[in-house]
């Protein structure tokens, strides 16, 4: 097995700024439906867009699943449910609009 490195100052960041502000929280609570991951999903994507913003499909194959357990990433996700994820964030956009207002 070959060792991987990944940045964690997206990781740093993200975790602050859920500490201090409650952010991830307060705007994407209420729209997961039945996904438990949704949240720490919608995190990953935001470090995704903090680092090495790649393509959804390639960021299974970027970062390890040690660095998507840090952001609170329960289990192994298919690349499907990334893309959930973002159908859903779409869906709700005016609402989540309107939260972050």
């Amino acid at each position: 097995m070959k060792n991987k490195t990944y940045p964690l100052g997206g990781i740093v960041i993200i975790d602050r700024v859920e500490k201090e502000f409650g952010l991830f929280s307060k705007i994407f609570g209420g729209i997961g439906g039945n996904m438990k991951d949704f949240i720490p999903l919608v995190k990953v994507h935001v470090n995704n867009r903090l680092t090495h913003s790649v393509a959804t499909r390639q960021i299974l194959k970027t970062y390890p699943i040690e660095a998507m357990n840090k952001l609170g990433v329960k289990e192994n996700v298919a690349e499907r449910t990334l893309y959930r994820v973002l159908e859903r964030i779409g869906k709700f956009f005016p609402v989540l609009l309107e939260r972050y207002q």
